[in-house]
């Protein structure tokens, strides 16, 4: 019991250790990426920490994964080079009874990585979603430059000669053309801004608005015209076409979320083997390869998910197919090789 518990505590306080460092370098970075998008007008400044905040759990579904996996191979290449293995092999551990050990904290981190995956990660998104429907249309809005044609994200032409206060003046609005309406339709205006009331209304004053179908053409004068982001050219996607994409989507989501915590135990078979190390030799020497063999397995599930979300393969089980292989490696690998031998 108490070489277990020194062995699991070694385990946890790696794995701790390395994803605090992990999580941090990723925050930085992202930090970094998200003030480049407010200096460019892109993002607001005030949801910069929102952001981050409610992406947290989606870096960790990666980061406890890779951190379990690189504790493992820390901890069985210090307790090697220390011929601290030996004293194990003696008090009765033998390689299955090691698995077994190693086995049951990657339960631990594999449990911990679905609670994030199926429940706290999509929770924190959808709370993030809300946050970026409330606010992202009129910052994005406000964030337009005068003086620029500004394509939107369905086609459409926005622009102004002036801004002042966050509105815009002197105003010319082509909307895009599509397939099932074949008819023109422009409009210029004196000013526009977002209403104070609702964010997601854009108010054009004092405009008129044309419209030409074949040889029919209608000019309408306006005082105030409305238009709700929400149903228009601005968001560039319906909520159909969104629900429809969702339903596709959903299997493949669901694979997906299995897959990480199926990463997480997969990994003690292919870390005890790979970090085997002789005494006396540099406890360090088989991380970099290790981290070699972890990130292309890590790569190739990014990979096909990233080939079923484009839709160039259609057999979502593919993401399996990869773990499978990767456990029979590591299954051949713990044959072969043992821990606990060193010649």
């Amino acid at each position: 019991m108490i070489l277990q518990r020194y062995l699991l505590k070694d385990i946890f306080s790696h794995t701790g250790a390395v994803g605090l460092v992990f999580l941090l370098v990723i925050l930085a970075s992202r930090s970094i990426q998200y003030l480049e998008q407010v200096s460019r007008g892109e993002l607001s400044l005030e949801l910069v920490f929102w952001v981050i905040l409610f992406r947290l759990p989606e870096f960790l579904e990666l980061i406890i994964p890779f951190s379990f996996f690189l504790s493992i191979v820390l901890v069985i290449g210090r307790l090697c080079s220390d011929n601290e293995m030996i004293i194990l092999e003696q008090n009765g551990y033998s390689n299955s009874r090691l698995l077994k050990l190693f086995f049951v904290a990657s339960l631990f981190f594999a449990l911990l990585t679905s609670l994030f995956s199926f429940w706290v990660t999509p929770t924190f998104k959808s709370n993030l979603d809300n946050i970026y429907k409330q606010t992202s249309f009129k910052e994005d809005f406000n964030s337009i430059q005068p003086g620029k044609f500004i394509i939107l994200k369905d086609g459409s032409v926005f622009y102004a000669e002036e801004k002042n206060n966050e509105i815009f003046s002197d105003i010319f609005l082509n909307f895009s053309i599509s397939e099932s309406k074949k008819s023109e339709n422009f409009l210029t205006a004196k000013k526009s801004f977002v209403s104070s009331e609702d964010p997601n209304l854009v108010l054009f004053e004092d405009g008129q608005s044309f419209s030409k179908d074949g040889k029919n053409q209608v000019k309408m004068s306006f005082e105030l015209l409305s238009m709700n982001a929400g149903k228009n050219f601005f968001l560039g996607e319906t909520s159909n076409q969104k629900n429809v994409n969702e339903v596709q989507l959903s299997g493949l989501n669901n694979i997906w979320k299995m897959s990480l915590p199926l990463l997480t135990l997969i990994a003690v078979f292919l870390a005890l083997p790979l970090s085997k190390i002789k005494p006396r030799q540099g406890r360090y020497s088989k991380v970099l390869p290790c981290l070699i063999v972890f990130l292309v397995y890590l790569g190739l599930l990014l990979l096909v998910k990233g080939w079923l979300d484009e839709g160039r393969i259609t057999f979502a089980p593919s993401l399996l197919l990869v773990h499978l292989s990767f456990l029979l490696l590591g299954l051949i690998l713990m044959s072969k090789f043992s821990p606990l031998r060193t010649d």
